[in-house]
């Protein structure tokens, strides 16, 4: 059982310089608990894209003693980092509800300095770690960085390595009653702001009001749904929309979450969402400039429960919202040729066929790195169009000192 967990964003690593910082903490803790470096600490190396949690990694989630979060512009908006920091902030809740006492387990540490902060975060500031000026300004990495910073780097290193050998022997951090599964967490960065119907499955899901924020909505329906008219249901489609894995054997994971963590890569964070809510769901994205992407199944566009949904999308003038459509050799041979699919699209979608924008309209996607190329196009697309007619805010007039306004983008 490692006595910590170490959580970042991945790309803040690309010089080597959290994995030093890893076995500079592994090395003190070791050293403090008398244990085996290897037994110190864990921290994942990189996560592909689309992947589900490691045994490995979902393990040392469950039964770390301390989670150390190294914060920084990235990691605020990774949903991947989002989720690692959930598993933790609800381990801290239940054993405070058992214990009576909110054990110091979670620990964010000022990395690299970032504006703004996810509320979920502040909640577990801590300050007996020593925090100078230069920490305090600049961050962890720059006193790593600056051989002047040197001794003041090793005290915060000492500092929070004792911190974490004290929680493990003092709070001995409840373990989850089984191991955390990535498709059932939700990041805890995403700020909760109103919620539809009960019931619905956006009702699932926190409301998110960054500009920097993408809304995937799968049309994609069950097995049981599909197990009449598409053979092979049981091996691409689960109990829900974010079940839906059109690319296997190719890609195991959801198409949801491979989207996810194609957006994360551009610094975004984002949700999946079933098309019974797409309405809903590009109403807050228009009223916050979020990106919204539809994926449609090309085997589920015909569901009573999407057909009259997308109609409606379809004839909404906005060119904001691309339409991906996954379509594999798998899918031309259950259906015997394409025909059928596309009968079906163009009586569900069909202005979008007929006006067959290609930047909005990505049909026949046929493996899941022309999806993912396709994605990373669609992004930068719909993001620019949101540039041109997206809402201006205003800040209301005030006395005290006027300061200039700052777009926020890519």
């Amino acid at each position: 059982m490692p006595l910590f967990f170490l959580s970042y964003a991945h790309e803040d690593n690309r010089n080597g310089q959290v994995q030093e910082f890893f076995g500079d903490l592994s090395e003190a803790v070791a050293r403090l608990a008398g244990v085996g470096w290897d037994q110190a600490g864990f921290v994942d190396g990189q996560m592909p894209l689309g992947a589900t949690w490691s045994q490995e990694l979902a393990d040392a989630l469950a039964t770390s003693s301390c989670l150390v979060a190294l914060t920084s512009p990235r990691y605020v908006v990774s949903d991947y980092c989002g989720r690692e920091f959930r598993v933790f902030a609800d381990r801290v809740d239940a054993h405070e509800r058992e214990f009576r006492r909110r054990p110091p387990a979670v620990l964010p540490i000022r990395w690299i300095p970032c504006d703004r902060v996810p509320g979920a975060l502040t909640g577990f500031q801590h300050k007996n770690f020593p925090a100078g000026a230069v920490y305090a300004q600049d961050g962890l990495l720059t006193l790593k960085q600056r051989r002047r910073h040197h001794d003041e780097y090793q005290d915060f290193v000492d500092a929070l390595a004792k911190h974490i050998v004290q929680t493990d022997r003092d709070h001995r951090l409840l373990r989850p009653a089984r191991r955390p599964v990535l498709a059932e967490v939700t990041s805890a960065f995403e700020t909760t702001r109103r919620r539809p119907a009960p019931g619905s499955s956006a009702a699932r899901s926190p409301r998110s009001t960054s500009a920097r924020h993408v809304w995937f909505v799968l049309a994609a329906g069950s097995a049981a749904e599909l197990a009449g008219t598409r053979s092979g249901a049981e091996d691409r489609y689960g109990a829900l929309a974010r079940d839906w894995r059109p690319y296997r054997p190719e890609l195991e994971a959801p198409i949801g979450s491979y989207a996810g963590a194609v957006a994360t890569t551009k610094s975004y964070g984002w949700t999946v969402e079933d098309a019974v809510d797409l309405a809903e769901v590009r109403e807050w994205a228009r009223a916050h400039n979020q990106i919204v992407v539809l994926v449609v199944d090309v085997w589920s566009a015909g569901l009573p429960r999407y057909e009259l949904t997308l109609v409606g999308y379809d004839r909404d003038p906005d060119t904001t919202t691309p339409v991906l459509v996954p379509w594999t050799a798998a899918d031309d041979a259950a259906a015997d040729g394409n025909q059928r699919l596309w009968e079906t699209l163009a009586r569900v979608l069909s202005h979008h066929v007929v006006r067959n924008d290609p930047a909005m309209w990505r049909p026949e996607i046929a493996t899941a790195g022309r999806f993912h190329a396709e994605l990373e196009d669609a992004l930068v697309v719909a993001q620019s169009r949101i540039y041109r007619t997206g809402t201006v805010y205003q800040e209301p007039p005030s006395d005290g000192p006027v300061h200039r306004p700052i777009l926020e983008g890519p």
